[in-house]
């Protein structure tokens, strides 16, 4: 792997081109401030960037209406709908679906079997998520308002503590805290395998056309070939 960012990041957002980030940073006054950068994956450099493009690129056209709206920005996952709407989902499972005018449409606090849902992953009308107090992935709809299906939790032990969930294509990549590990999903017959494993946690996994990344809390690798 090769470390792309040194740093203990506060929130990552996957753009076509690379990723934006956002991290602390102490002002000359020593007072701390957050900052935010690009990494440009085509020229592998690092930008700093005004907020109002980390904004636009986690909530779309409606970002300072939203931004407002949400208060704490940073601490939530943001998806962009295919309505140009966002939904946006905190740890403790607090949910809120915008409409494109950035109005909010929806606001559910997600729960499965008494544990907050976290982390977004988009699947048509439906989302993708984890519960990690129950070892889970389950796949929520928020027309119906409902879990309609569970992976993993009971006596499997499919997924250690999963802490976030990205869909690529007909896979899905599970980020495990307690083992460390990212196990796939397969959405042809719901299978589950290893895929990596880490010295530390992954905490979020993302692809950037044939480049793959991953999250540690020591920053952010860029994955050159999982089978060396």
């Amino acid at each position: 792997m090769i470390k792309i960012v040194d740093a203990k990041l506060l929130d990552i957002v996957p753009l076509e081109i690379g990723f934006i980030y956002a991290q602390r940073a102490s002002l000359p006054n020593g007072q701390e401030t957050v900052a935010f950068f690009v990494y440009d994956q085509e020229g592998d450099r690092i930008l700093p960037v005004k907020i109002r493009m980390y904004l636009q690129a986690k909530f779309g056209l409606q970002y300072r209406d939203i931004a407002k709206k949400l208060g704490d920005y940073i601490d939530c996952e943001a998806v962009v709908l295919k309505s140009n709407g966002v939904a946006t989902l905190f740890d403790d499972g607090n949910m809120n679906i915008f409409d494109a005018d950035g109005a909010v449409a929806m606001h559910e606090k997600l729960v499965y079997q008494n544990s907050p849902i976290r982390s977004l992953a988009l699947d048509g009308n439906c989302f993708w998520c984890v519960v990690p107090d129950r070892n889970s992935i389950v796949k929520f709809s928020p027309i119906e308002k409902r879990v309609l299906l569970r992976i993993g939790g009971g006596a499997s032990r499919a997924f250690s503590r999963p802490i976030s969930v990205t869909k690529d294509g007909d896979m899905l990549y599970v980020c495990n805290e307690y083992n460390k590990t990212i196990r796939t999903i397969s959405m042809k017959d719901y299978s589950v395998k290893d895929y990596m494993t880490f010295s530390e946690p992954p905490r979020k996994y993302f692809k950037i056309g044939f480049f793959e990344y991953v999250l540690l809390d020591s920053g952010v690798y860029c994955i050159e070939d999982k089978d060396k």
